[in-house]
């Protein structure tokens, strides 16, 4: 269960096994979850929680939201390694 009204910043990837570009983003999301552990990771494939990516507003791959105290402040979408590097470090 992934808990986003905590203090702690929570960032979740949504992705999908048949998403190629997906694949390519993941050594760089695993990457920056070890080197920031004041923040939560998450990895949801959208093959598994369809219902919350869509109310989320997740429509292509790969995606990845930010959430500060249940709040939503930041997204992405796409593979732009340096684009994501810039929001874990805008947390």
């Amino acid at each position: 269960t992934i808990q986003i009204n905590g203090n702690r910043p929570v960032i979740v990837e949504f992705w999908a096994d048949w998403c190629g570009v997906c694949r390519s983003m993941s050594p760089l999301f695993e990457q920056l979850s070890t080197q920031n552990p004041a923040a939560q990771f998450y990895r949801l494939d959208i093959e598994d929680v369809r219902d919350v990516a869509l109310a989320l507003g997740v429509r292509n791959l790969p995606a990845f939201k930010v959430f500060k105290k249940g709040v939503q402040v930041g997204d992405l979408v796409g593979a732009d390694h340096s684009q994501l590097v810039r929001l874990v470090k805008n947390m």
